[in-house]
């Protein structure tokens, strides 16, 4: 929908309103609430023909230890497990301040969407594009922050290569880790 130029004097009527309210922003599709001591969080049924992009919230989740979070796109109940590549680059703001960079190649999941510190929550949140298209679905960036001994600062970017339809997502740490407790929100954002 093209954009319309009000001038001065001119009535905002209702209709208008009404229709420049219905085509902005980010809508509200889903959100789920963390279990206790989970293995994997799925969030199900979120992605459809509704948009081509999407934002995911991840909200005051904690985990039984240090880790980094993954995720795996669904069909349905099934999970990809082949064909996630991803870069993440970050630094030590309290050690050296070098660069790392670590990657996904042809990996199981994407790896480091985001990472937590002993202690701390994982708040994080990231954009997705084409998941319910038949073509790669894109992850990224979203922020990589931990606290072990020192803090690392970075971000994430990956790719799904292959053209297969998701309508979920499944979040997962690293290793035997848990998680507990916060919300996974997914907004879509509105075409036209």
């Amino acid at each position: 929908m093209a954009v319309k130029t009000f001038t001065t004097g001119e009535v905002l009527t209702a209709a208008d309103t009404n229709t420049y309210l219905a085509n902005s922003g980010l809508v509200f599709v889903k959100q789920v609430t963390v279990g206790s001591a989970v293995s994997s969080v799925d969030v199900t049924s979120c992605f459809n023909s509704s948009f081509s992009s999407y934002r995911i919230v991840l909200d005051q989740i904690s985990a039984s230890a240090t880790l980094n979070l993954g995720a795996r796109m669904l069909s349905g109940t099934t999970p990809a497990t082949t064909a996630y590549y991803g870069l993440l680059t970050y630094a030590s703001v309290t050690v050296s301040g070098a660069y790392v960079s670590a990657t996904d190649n042809n990996a199981s999941a994407y790896s480091f969407v985001c990472s937590l510190g002993n202690g701390n929550y994982i708040s994080a949140a990231f954009d997705l594009l084409n998941p319910y298209d038949t073509r790669e679905t894109r992850l990224g960036p979203s922020a990589f922050i931990k606290t072990i001994g020192s803090t690392d600062i970075g971000t994430y970017v990956g790719t799904l290569f292959n053209s297969t339809s998701y309508d979920g997502i499944r979040f997962l740490p690293n290793a035997a880790q848990t998680l507990t407790g916060g919300t996974i929100t997914v907004y879509g954002y509105r075409e036209g």
